[in-house]
């Protein structure tokens, strides 16, 4: 699954990878909820001590500066000039002439939030240059948590086991918990 290259159509409904300064994706998250935008921050909980020296559970983002958003160029155009100024787009370089708006596909990203959206699992976070998905089969994961997610079935270098993973170019990419063969099908592409 690769992330397509251009939003060709501002009148449809898509993912926009967007990045946001000085670490604003979950306070541009909350602005986005309040206005009823779906948008999507990979997010994990980590234990931190207070300076008062207390242990308390928080939620961090697991990719700093990074936002996927859902909706309509035009407005994604309005919210970053009216309420979400320090929205920037993650442009996909085609050539100079021909800069484009990062989109992941539909299906790919409600199989990176089927994965990445699931705290209760141990799932792993890779920078992407980490992951080669020229090799491995396209799979579905059939049963589990991770049910219906698509991905690559693959072993991770140097993490022991095969897992799904999902790539978001350039990005990030998820991989699941080590998953048995019989708990996903091969696809075509």
């Amino acid at each position: 699954m690769f992330v397509n290259n251009v939003a060709d159509d501002t009148l449809e409904k898509s993912w926009f990878v967007m990045r946001v300064t000085y670490q604003r994706e979950l306070k541009a998250k909350e602005i986005l909820d309040k206005l009823g935008i779906e948008s999507f921050v990979p997010t994990k909980r980590v234990r931190k001590t207070t300076k008062e020296g207390f242990k308390i559970w928080s939620t961090e983002s697991v990719i700093h500066n990074y936002i996927f958003i859902n909706t309509y160029k035009e407005k994604l155009n309005e919210l970053k000039r009216y309420e979400i100024p320090w929205l920037r787009y993650v442009m996909k370089n085609r050539s100079e002439a021909q800069k484009q708006p990062l989109i992941v596909p539909e299906r790919q990203m409600q199989s990176f939030i089927a994965i990445a959206g699931n705290e209760k699992e141990k799932i792993m976070y890779l920078d992407s240059e980490e992951v080669d998905l020229t090799c491995g089969d396209k799979v579905r994961i059939l049963s589990g948590p991770f049910e219906g997610a698509e991905g690559t079935f693959m072993k991770v270098q140097n993490r022991g086991g095969k897992r799904v993973v999902v790539k978001i170019e350039g990005i990030i990419a998820v991989a699941t918990t080590t998953l048995p063969g019989s708990f996903v099908e091969k696809i075509e592409n």
